[in-house]
């Protein structure tokens, strides 16, 4: 039994600094550890089937569009997105997939998203949250001050497997 097409979703977020610098006027660079709720799913999700994107809009400080610093950072941009349980509050955070093609090894390239398939052997159950975090940013002035992110995934199971 197929899943029915109306079941596949696709959500698209704009994630920014929560702050200005003062000096320039200018997005600050994300936080390491900032963590923004996407989205409540609304019925059981296998996390192997879902697609995850993001872009770097604009690093901070310059206002550079579409990329991050490619200087010698030791700490560039990595970002999971993770299970943040029905509360969205993170307290059962689980990664959703193997964080290695979204890793801070290279810079980003500019207008080049980066992609990543769900690894999770846990299913999403209805109304989990999906969390997206900065688990490191550029430590340095032209870290990521915004980013675009989306995630593609189709809710509920066939009936002849509920």
């Amino acid at each position: 039994m197929a899943f029915p097409t109306m079941n596949a979703k696709s959500v698209s977020r704009l994630v920014l600094s929560s702050t200005a610098a003062s000096a320039t006027g200018l997005l600050e660079r994300i936080l390491t550890g900032q963590t923004g709720n996407l989205f409540s799913v609304p019925a059981v999700v296998d996390v192997s089937g879902m697609e995850f994107s993001v872009a770097i809009l604009m690093d901070s400080g310059s206002g550079t569009k579409g990329i991050e610093a490619s200087t010698a950072d030791t700490s560039r941009l990595e970002v999971t997105f993770e299970d943040g349980g029905a509360s969205g509050d993170n307290a059962t955070a689980g990664l959703l997939f193997s964080a290695s093609s979204l890793s801070s090894t290279v810079a980003w390239v500019a207008y080049v998203p980066r992609d990543a398939g769900g690894t999770s052997t846990t299913d999403l159950d209805a109304d989990d949250w999906v969390n997206f975090l900065i688990a490191t940013n550029a430590t340095t002035v032209p870290g990521v001050g915004a980013a675009e992110v989306a995630v593609a995934y189709i809710f509920g199971k066939p009936g002849v497997i509920n």
